[in-house]
């Protein structure tokens, strides 16, 4: 792509959005979901650029959706393009139609099926991000199609820049200004016809609501005060959000997360949809439940028995003592065995549970002595640039909770703390020579109980969603 003002408006973006909190590091990598479109081929491209300077990788991966009979010349363009630019090409075919769950739109299932295939991708290439291309245009037609809905804050704010492992680096410029970046360094595009097909709502915004507004109110920056508009929301839920966290107290359970029901119950009518989607995000769903899933929950609530019900995508609330907690259900696929290596000091991704972890050394503090449930106080022998390890749990695992007058076994533990059976495989274990030393929102092994002295090794846990 050769140089002009597009090209290197694309390149600015990039580097300005790859700094903290979404660093991209040398050895790195990227995997690009490539349609062959112009959106996707500027990112390629941009990425490409960015990926020599920072010393990463790229993948792109390009998923034939099965919906009409041009895909397959699609992927061949797809695969021509990414050759052309000397960067590796995984190609997949998945039927959407047959994969459809019921229920599910058409968008929402070709949705969900792509990004389950970009993040196997991501996973087997051990890549840090998924870049899509998303841009100024389809936040605005998001931010219209949510207001249709009758969204609150959350909603319009529209496409993230930033989620879990999904990096969207884009956003801040316009479908014409891609097109003409790519159609300046004339490399090959392939159309989508879907993208033309005026059954899907998302087309009808914006071929024809979107252009109608913009004629009817002469607003030729209608796109850009739109994405305007969820820059806004997104700012103000996100001081909502730590107004209520603070608030209800919330806490990171063994496999979920929980807040003080009691709280939750006496929050305005008009704040509890914000504390629920609040409480989707930091246990990492990847939706707010639905207006229906809430009602039930509330009639639960107000009834004053048990408090249990299902809030879509295999997760479910449930009232527990004085917690209102959201847990994936017991149905959801085991987790994979995994074990990951983290130096001291520093933090490590675990994709299988979409959380980070933490370890730093600092003085001892009152909490540390206390307990926390999404962090601890440890006494490690290690030094810095030592190593621990990670992991979920195995056969046999034992350890000594802190205040137990032995050794037990982690299950039998597990059992007492009335901890799921599908949540026990997705606790990050903390283990330092081949020992357990943590268990999150459980306990910690006696031997690594704080002395009463000046420093100490602090460990924590966050969904990916909420750092």
């Amino acid at each position: 792509m050769g140089s002009s003002p597009f090209t290197a408006t694309i390149l600015q973006s990039l580097e300005t959005f790859f700094v903290p909190p979404c660093p991209l590091a040398p050895g790195e990598g990227l995997i690009v979901a490539f349609s062959g479109g112009p959106d996707s081929t500027a990112l390629l491209w941009g990425l490409r650029e960015l990926a020599a300077r920072r010393g990463a990788w790229l993948v792109a991966a390009h998923l034939d959706h099965g919906l009409d009979s041009g895909g397959a010349g699609r992927a061949a363009a797809a695969a021509l393009t990414a050759a052309h630019l000397g960067i590796p090409f995984v190609l997949e075919r998945r039927s959407v139609p047959s994969l459809r769950r019921p229920g599910e739109s058409p968008e929402a299932a070709a949705r969900r099926v792509r990004y389950e295939f970009l993040e196997e991708v991501r996973r087997e290439r051990g890549a840090r991000y998924i870049a899509t291309g998303h841009h100024r245009d389809d936040q605005a037609e998001t931010v219209l199609l949510r207001l249709l809905a009758g969204s609150g804050v959350e909603g319009l704010a529209g496409v993230r820049p930033a989620q879990g492992a999904v990096v969207r680096p884009l956003l801040g410029l316009s479908r014409m200004a891609l097109r003409e970046a790519v159609e300046a360094a004339g490399l090959p595009v392939s159309e989508d016809p879907t993208n033309a097909d005026l059954r899907t709502p998302r087309n009808r915004v914006r071929h024809r609501l979107l252009p109608a507004l913009a004629a009817e109110t002469g607003t030729a920056d209608l796109g850009a005060r739109l994405a305007g508009l969820a820059e806004r929301a997104r700012r103000a839920g996100a001081v909502l959000d730590r107004r209520l966290g603070e608030q209800l107290g919330v806490r990171r359970l063994a496999a979920g997360i929980a807040i003080d029901h009691r709280a939750f119950a006496s929050l305005p009518p008009p704040l509890r949809p914000a504390a629920l989607s609040a409480l989707h995000r930091r246990a990492g769903a990847p939706y707010p439940a639905g207006e229906a899933a809430r009602s039930e929950l509330l009639r639960q609530m107000a009834a004053g028995g048990k408090v249990a019900c299902d809030c879509g995508a295999d997760w479910r609330w449930a009232v527990e003592g004085d917690l209102l907690t959201l847990r994936r259900a017991e149905s959801r696929e085991r987790v994979p065995d995994f074990t990951y290596t983290l130096q001291i000091p520093g933090e490590l991704e675990i994709p299988e549970l979409a959380v980070r972890v933490g370890l730093h050394r600092g003085p001892v503090e009152p909490w540390m002595l206390a307990g926390a449930s999404d962090r601890a106080g440890l006494a490690l022998p290690s030094r810095a640039g030592d190593r621990v390890t990670v992991r979920n749990r195995r056969p046999g695992d034992r350890l000594h909770p802190l205040g137990a007058s032995g050794s037990r076994k982690l299950k039998e533990i597990l059992v007492d703390r009335r901890v799921p059976p599908a949540a026990r495989e997705r606790i990050p274990l903390l283990c330092v020579e081949g020992r357990i030393a943590w268990v999150p929102g459980v306990t910690i092994d006696q031997s690594f109980r704080i002395p009463r002295e000046s420093t100490a090794a602090t460990v924590w846990v966050a969904s990916l969603t909420s750092i």
